[in-house]
């Protein structure tokens, strides 16, 4: 409810009023939400000042604060108003992660489980083996499972910063998870909506025979073992489908839609029709 235009124009004011110039910053302690409206408040203000992410939550450490991709939502559209611009430093403290819930802690996993399926299977399967010590915050397990995950996600960004090509990678899960996400009134967090969205394009990624149903029932397990669902109720399959439309991951009126070629590796793939999207949509959309 905060992550909008208006909470930005409200820093405006006081950076503002209390005479903050270029050579003063902004420091992002919190969660994604946090992260991403001070990085846009950053990168607007006297046409950019410095600031630097804490994040604070499992799926800001190794999401958000990661790549430079800072922005608000405006209206009911997720994430329209934004701008690439990289921190300084991020600094993690991983005892904040004590401070999370259950469910607010492992929704981060919805993220790092998609890093493994996108990059690194061998990675996957480390994350499968070792379930127990993350569920119950083992710190060096955390720790090593963090590091791996931001190194994943910073190899892609390096070699790709805008947006051009690969880092569209990184969106899988997203497309239909932004439209569950959106359709549910964000009831349902970030990252578990990732995880209905990765069921969704496994699924997907199974009717174009890049894998087996063997593993396409091993990735659902495993997110269903983190505690995330891989689906939901209440909501209609043709709602979400029509949501992705207003998705910005459109590309001159064609989904950029991420599948997976293999466990491990993700590819851009613009051919999928409504046809394949709808009946993929339907098996994470019950009752």
């Amino acid at each position: 409810e905060n992550k909008h235009v208006g909470t930005v124009e409200d820093i405006y004011e006081t950076l503002i009023v209390n005479k903050f110039d270029r050579n003063d910053m902004l420091l992002a302690l919190g969660g994604g939400v946090t992260g991403d409206i001070t990085g846009f408040a950053a990168a607007t203000y006297l046409r950019g000042i410095d600031f630097v992410q804490v994040p604070t939550t499992l799926l800001s450490q190794v999401d958000s604060s990661i790549g430079g991709k800072t922005g608000v939502d405006f209206k009911a559209y997720k994430n329209m108003v934004g701008a690439f611009y990289m921190p300084k430093l991020v600094y993690m403290n991983l005892s904040t992660l004590n401070s999370l819930p259950e469910r607010e802690y492992l929704e981060g996993m919805g993220e790092i489980i998609k890093h493994g399926l996108i990059r690194d299977k061998e990675y996957f399967y480390w994350l499968k083996e070792n379930k127990d010590k993350i569920i119950s915050r083992d710190y060096e397990t955390v720790k090593k499972m963090i590091f791996v995950s931001c190194n994943i996600k910073r190899v892609v960004v390096e070699n790709d910063p805008k947006e051009k090509g690969e880092r569209a990678v990184l969106n899988f899960g997203h497309t239909i998870g932004h439209a569950v996400e959106k359709a549910k009134n964000f009831s349902l967090l970030h990252g578990e909506c990732v995880a209905i969205g990765m069921a969704a394009a496994t699924y997907i990624s199974l009717k174009k025979g890049n894998i087996a149903e063997e593993e396409y029932n091993e990735i659902n397990n495993v997110i269903s073992d983190f505690k995330l669902p891989v689906y939901t109720t209440g909501i209609l399959a043709s709602d979400v489908v029509k949501a992705t439309k207003n998705d910005k991951k459109m590309d001159s009126g064609v989904i950029k839609f991420i599948t997976l070629e293999e466990n491990g590796h993700a590819i851009i793939d613009r051919t999928i029709s409504e046809e394949l999207l709808l009946e993929a949509t339907e098996t994470v959309i019950r009752g």
